[in-house]
């Protein structure tokens, strides 16, 4: 009799990119659009990406999910690169709202994966 194989565990993480396209034509209330702005220019606030990343457990490819965009928060050093499930930064950043936003969209692919079918080559040298 043969057993039941599991799915292998698909390794989750975020991939935080800046997100250039925020700054192009910014939407809503005024006063906030003159107040991002002047934060932006003055380097406190920056405009970020955040792609959820899926690893392939068989070829360790990684792949996007899914997008959101105009995550506005403190610059970071983490742009650029890909914050897994498992990174130091989401348990010494309990309160962080990046942190937050990051563990959000790491929990929605737990709780509802997305099929590999409509898994997105993820561009670029994301690590």
């Amino acid at each position: 009799m043969l057993g039941m194989l599991a799915d292998p565990v698909v390794r989750i993480g975020v991939y935080i990119d800046d997100d250039h396209d925020y700054y192009l034509s910014p939407i809503g209330d005024p006063d906030v659009i003159a107040e991002e702005r002047a934060r932006f220019a003055d380097g406190t606030w920056a405009a970020y990406l955040l792609m959820t990343v899926v690893e392939c457990p068989h070829c360790e490819r990684r792949y996007s999910t899914d997008v959101l965009g105009g995550v506005v928060v403190e610059p970071t050093a983490l742009a650029g690169s890909i914050v897994w499930a498992d990174d130091v930064f989401l348990r010494e950043n309990p309160a962080d709202y990046l942190a937050m936003q990051v563990r959000d969209l790491i929990a929605a692919e737990r709780e509802q994966p997305t099929p590999a079918v409509a898994w997105m080559p993820l561009t670029g040298d994301a690590s």
